[in-house]
C-alpha cells in the first residue's frame, strides 16, 4: 500500500511537470502578443516622428508666412511715407508757387525749382528704397530656400526610414518565429526529459 501510495505521488508530480496544451497555447499566445505590441509601438512611433515631422513643416510655413505679411507691412508703410512726402513737396511747390506769383517773377526760375525739388525727391525715394527691397528680397529667397532644404530634408529621412522598413520588419518576423520555435524546443526538451525515467 505505501508503494502505491509513493507511485501515485510520482505520476502526480510527473502530471504537474508536463505541460498541457492549453499552457503551451498560453506560452505561445504570450511570445505571439509580445511581439504583436513590439510592432505595433514601433508604429506608433513611426506615426508620432511623422506626424512631428509635419508640425515642424508646418509651422515652418507658417513663420515663413508670417515673416512675408510683416514686410509687406513695413513696405506698404514706407509706400504711405512716400505718398506723404510727395503731397508735401506738391504742397511746398505750390505755396512757393503762390508767393512767386504774388511778386511777378520770372516763371522759368519757379518751373526749374519745382523740377529739382521733384528730382531731389525722387532721388532720396529711390536711394531710400533701394536698401529695403534689396533686402526684403535676400530674406525672402532665404526664408524659401529654409523651407525647401527643410522639406527636403524630411523627405530624405522619410524615404531613408522606409528604405529599412522591410528590413526591420523582415529581422522582427524572424525573431518572432526563432523566440517561438525556442519556445517549442524547450517545451519538447521538457517533456523528453520528463519521460526518459
Amino acid at each position: 500500500m505505501m508503494a502505491q501510495k509513493k507511485n501515485e505521488t510520482v505520476l502526480a508530480a510527473d502530471e504537474k511537470i508536463i505541460p498541457t496544451a492549453d499552457e503551451s497555447i498560453a506560452v505561445g499566445s504570450f511570445v505571439t502578443t509580445f511581439w504583436d505590441q513590439y510592432e505595433q509601438s514601433r508604429e506608433r512611433a513611426e506615426q508620432l516622428r511623422e506626424s512631428r515631422e509635419d508640425a515642424y513643416i508646418n509651422s515652418l510655413r507658417e513663420v515663413i508666412k508670417f515673416n512675408k505679411q510683416y514686410r509687406n507691412t513695413i513696405a506698404k508703410l514706407y509706400d504711405q511715407s512716400k505718398k506723404t512726402n510727395k503731397e508735401m513737396v506738391n504742397e511746398l511747390i505750390h505755396q512757393l508757387n503762390t508767393g512767386k506769383e504774388e511778386k511777378e517773377g520770372p516763371t522759368s526760375d519757379r518751373e526749374e525749382l519745382k523740377n529739382q525739388l521733384k528730382d531731389v525727391t525722387g532721388q532720396f525715394e529711390k536711394l531710400a528704397l533701394t536698401p529695403i527691397r534689396s533686402i526684403i528680397h535676400i530674406v525672402d529667397q532665404l526664408e524659401d530656400n529654409f523651407e525647401k532644404n527643410a522639406e527636403s530634408s524630411v523627405a530624405y529621412a522619410r524615404d531613408r526610414r522606409n528604405a529599412w522598413l522591410q528590413v526591420r520588419k523582415e529581422y522582427v518576423k524572424k525573431a518572432r518565429n526563432t523566440h517561438l520555435n525556442l519556445l517549442e524546443r524547450g517545451k519538447n526538451s521538457l517533456k523528453e526529459l520528463v519521460k526518459t525515467p
